[in-house]
């Protein structure tokens, strides 16, 4: 363990770069312009180690965040050739700055001193760390007399039941799930570690083995992200019975009145207009309703019990016009854009649109009527994007030239590009990692797959052809960087855009401890920081799914990690998982019968 963080040459993975001298005392930060793979990185070999040993590391790479009464003295000890949090400040901090504005950075680490002194006091803290996350100090990582989990047990870990409780009706208890870490991502310039929250094996890999490659680029940026300048979300008010010769006119009222609109909106969501945020924008949509005869289910039968007991207007007595507008061949649409600051803000959007629905109501006159007042999780002003320009010289990969990765991953693309079947296992794909992200960050999960399966299917887009794939590939030539070259370079290129809505602020994120060490290992990044990180595991993920079957298939690598996971069901001992594996896939066997042949 020991010497392959003293002497670890793979290319920088995250941000907390170890970065050791023999004849200075200087430091270096995940912000200097040395290219990865200058110095050692604090994160090689980390799949190689045990589950304590990780652990151990993320005690040391964040002593913010992951503090032990073992390894406190250690980290605080601020002596030459200690491992120190880099945060401008000399006691950890709960949410340390970000090393470059644009990116989720996590805190960087340096070695001052003597390589050797410095790596011995680190493999000192490590092993103490490692032995707090065992539980030598009583608390065992489990349970202690109260109820909760002793002070050194690992803190990622599944909720406690006595708040588990209070979260959700009729609890019976708690599931457990993987995290894992995706290393060697650079975003935006700046060295980041994603945690994920995933059952499903080789997807943390695959983003890792997609990151290393897709990160080298020249200029050392990585990937590249934009977001907004506001994080919106829309919340709808449908209007009912608005006959269609008066469509145009209660439009046009309701955006006369836009000001007076809005200023009643905002009464219901006041803190968050306090801060900055608040409603900012309405529009008013007509949208054209399907004909009943075209839809199988409803009939003359339903259609007569829908005018019995549907209202129409607020008042007790419907009166004959009402009668005839509830033929309106449109639905008539308030939407109300709210910047939520760093909430998600699903919560904020309906109720907006429950407190203003009168008003909206009053406007659009005499017979008028309120139907759902809810929020939209389709939001196309909330777009993040991730992309990558790389040499194709680059992509060489497992016996593939780059020219060839490159020719049959956008062939690959054009495929899910064209064929809705394809598309939804393509996309699927994408969502494997953004999903795993965005359980292990405390977010609606189900809004996200919601909204981009949405986005998938052309909504929210002019000249979409339906559903298709959310990643764009092609490639570009440029001039050479090689002064001695004649002939420009091919350069590969891809892109993932998504309206993601993700909340840092707020929710669930205050009811579970977890999430802030999962948020704290990216650097605290805001809502839209994080919704652009999540592109760029997509956008990772995809990449690494294409490479793969586009050259050597998916089996063979993802087989090795389904025939371990078979072990583990065989009930084979942990200390021999290993051997299991191998000797089913030498075998060709993979069961549960040939593992439990083996043990």
């Amino acid at each position: 363990m020991a010497p392959g963080i003293a002497h670890a040459t793979l290319p920088q993975a995250a941000s907390d770069t170890l970065a050791t001298s023999s004849t200075t005392s200087g430091s270096m930060t995940a912000a200097d312009a040395s290219p990865p793979g200058d110095h050692p990185s604090i994160w090689s070999g980390f799949y190689q180690k045990a589950l304590k040993e990780r652990q151990a590391l993320l005690r040391m790479a964040f002593p913010h965040l992951f503090r032990t009464s073992l390894a406190s003295s250690l980290i605080d000890s601020g002596n030459s050739g200690t491992a120190t949090l880099l945060n401008g400040s000399s006691s950890p901090a709960l949410q340390p700055k970000y090393a470059v504005g644009s990116g989720a950075a996590s805190p960087s680490l340096t070695m001052s001193g003597n390589s050797n002194a410095a790596t011995g006091k680190l493999m000192r803290a490590m092993q103490l760390s490692s032995a707090a996350s065992a539980g030598l100090s009583g608390s065992n990582g489990a349970l202690d007399s109260s109820g909760r989990y002793g002070e050194d047990a690992f803190p990622i870990r599944g909720l406690e039941e006595n708040i588990a409780d209070h979260m959700i009706e009729n609890c019976i208890g708690t599931m457990g799930i993987p995290v894992g870490l995706a290393l060697n991502f650079v975003i935006n310039g700046v060295p980041t570690v994603v945690p994920m929250a995933v059952e499903e094996p080789s997807v943390v890999a695959a983003v890792s083995g997609a990151a290393k490659t897709l990160s080298s680029s020249r200029d050392n940026i990585g990937f590249r992200t934009t977001s907004p300048a506001r994080n919106i979300i829309t919340a709808q008010v449908l209007l009912l019975d608005v006959p269609d010769d008066r469509l145009a006119d209660v439009e046009a009222t309701i955006l006369a009145k836009k000001k007076d609109v809005l200023a009643a909106a905002n009464q219901y969501c006041s803190n968050m207009h306090k801060r900055g945020g608040g409603v900012i924008n309405l529009l008013v949509r007509k949208v054209k309703r399907q004909s009943d005869s075209a839809d199988s289910h409803i009939d003359k039968t339903t259609t007569a019990f829908l005018a019995a007991h549907l209202p129409r207007s607020s008042s007790t007595t419907p009166s004959a016009a009402a009668t005839t507008a509830s033929a309106s061949t449109h639905w008539l649409v308030v939407h109300l854009h709210i910047d939520v600051c760093d909430a998600m803000g699903a919560n904020c959007a309906s109720t907006v649109a429950e407190g203003v629905a009168p008003v909206l109501v009053d406007l659009a006159g005499p017979g008028a009527r309120s139907g759902l007042r809810i929020v939209s999780n389709l939001n196309p002003d909330r777009l993040s994007r991730a992309s990558f320009r790389i040499p194709v010289e680059s992509l060489a990969y497992k016996g593939f030239s780059g020219a060839q990765v490159a020719a049959r991953v956008i062939e690959a693309y054009q495929w899910a590009r064209d064929d809705p079947y394809r598309a939804t296992t393509h996309n699927k794909g994408i969502m494997n990692g953004i999903d795993a992200v965005a359980l292990a960050t405390g977010q609606d999960w189900r809004a996200v797959e919601a909204a981009c399966h949405s986005w998938a299917a052309g909504n929210g887009q002019e000249g979409s052809r339906g559903y298709s794939s959310l990643t764009r590939y092609w490639v570009e030539k440029e001039a050479a960087v090689n002064p001695k070259s004649a002939e420009d370079e091919w350069v590969f290129c891809g892109e993932l855009a998504l309206p993601i809505i993700v909340g840092t602020k707020g929710g669930v994120l205050a009811t579970a401890p977890v999430y802030q060490y999962t948020l704290g290992m990216m650097g605290f990044p805001d809502s839209k920081q994080l919704a652009a990180i999540m592109c760029c595991i997509g956008l990772a993920q995809n990449f690494a799914a294409l490479r793969a079957l586009a050259t050597e298939g998916i089996q063979r690598g993802h087989m090795h990690l389904h025939a371990r996971n078979i072990a583990i069901a065989a009930g084979a001992p942990t200390h021999a998982i290993p051997k299991v594996t191998a000797w089913m896939i030498e075998k060709g066997r993979i069961s549960v019968d040939a593992a439990r042949e083996y043990v």
